[in-house]
């Protein structure tokens, strides 16, 4: 509040009666958009309802943590005709956007493969100064699998294709033991500290792999509560070329000028930057992961403005999503493959553009 007060000189109202009361603005308020910015249990029923309401719903990730949720998320959006965006900031990535550009120049020509992750050590965030559980790391000492996907997952979606004319049709996932955080929390706060005697279920690392249903591959890590720098690997292969995004290398058949040997992929920038990166790139904005955070939220502000299709969907916001549960019951079962439902009931076989974005 003091915030937009002293940007805009006005006091904006304020819905804090429980946490429910989200719902009185919904009724009172004359709104354009609504984005989700609340914890992971919320973001299902808050965007429900948003899409009852006849407003745009923009969400941050996940956009469920249930299969049930991304199924009401999808059959409300139908129901209603009002747009769900899920916010995956990762999909904005100059890297991320470079090889979407490249791959509809026809450079990569047929993408058959990904590897992405989530990899960063958050084991700080998961155990607090004073050595209490924070709410990341009371779902690592329940659960087990990929839980927190999309960022990995969304890339990876939106360059093969995903409810474009290819669908995600099913996934196995394995867990590592779990020691890191155990030790983190020795190290810091003793043997004798209660949290150093939680049992965390959540694996240090977890791989899962999902097959499309036209033979396309997924490699996904899962990768919070190692000591580790942050890595994101997007490598993403196809029939005429290969992007490492950690190396920053790329080799295109037919065009790179030696075949034993990688391009840099800056010289590729120089000529494919995507046309968002090349207007907005430059601006010095001051968010979380800058120019990718705001790409995410403009182009949902944009559609909104003009009631129009989102670039993400709420059959993408579903299926990404869907990675979280059901890596977790893979994990249960013993690696056991878990299929995707189909969230797009077919629509899927429709093709469309992979990624439509609005200048403004």
């Amino acid at each position: 509040q003091r915030l937009v007060e002293r940007r805009k000189n006005t006091k904006p109202v304020l819905y804090t009666k429980g946490p429910e009361d989200f719902k009185r603005m919904l009724e009172q308020e004359d709104l354009d958009a609504v984005i989700c910015a609340t914890p992971w249990e919320w973001h299902t029923p808050m965007m429900v309802e948003t899409m009852r309401a006849g407003v745009y719903a923009g969400t941050e990730v996940p956009a469920g943590v249930t299969v049930d949720e991304c199924w009401q998320l999808v059959e409300t959006s139908e129901k209603t005709g009002v747009q769900c965006m899920m916010l995956e900031n990762y999909c904005y990535f100059r890297s991320v956007m470079l090889v979407i550009n490249m791959l509809e120049n026809g450079l990569f020509g047929d993408l058959v493969h990904s590897e992405v992750g989530f990899q960063k050590d958050q084991r700080a965030l998961e155990i607090g100064p004073r050595g209490e559980l924070t709410r990341y790391s009371k779902v690592r000492a329940t659960r087990n699998g990929s839980l927190y996907p999309t960022h990995a997952v969304g890339p990876a979606g939106w360059a093969l294709g995903i409810n474009r004319g290819d669908r995600f049709s099913y996934l196995v996932s394995m867990s590592s033991r779990s020691k890191h955080l155990h030790d983190f929390a020795v190290e810091k706060f003793g043997a004798e500290h209660p949290v150093s005697k939680v049992e965390f279920k959540n694996g240090d690392v977890n791989t899962t792999l999902i097959r499309t249903e036209m033979g396309r591959t997924v490699t996904v890590y899962y990768d919070t509560q190692s000591p580790r720098p942050w890595d994101p690997i997007m490598r993403f292969q196809g029939s005429k070329g290969i992007f490492l995004g950690s190396m920053n290398k790329i080799y295109v058949d037919g065009l790179s000028p030696n075949q034993l040997a990688w391009d840099d992929a800056d010289s590729y920038y120089k000529k494919y930057d995507h046309p968002l990166w090349k207007k907005h790139g430059s601006k010095d904005i001051q968010l979380g992961r800058g120019v990718s955070d705001f790409l995410a939220v403009q182009q949902f502000i944009e559609a909104a403005r003009s009631r129009s299709l989102t670039p993400l969907d709420v059959y993408d916001a579903a299926a990404w999503s869907a990675v979280f549960p059901l890596s977790e019951k893979s994990v249960l079962a013993g690696s056991s493959p878990m299929e995707f439902p189909d969230f797009t009931r077919g629509k899927w076989k429709e093709q469309r553009k992979r990624f439509y974005y609005k200048m403004s």
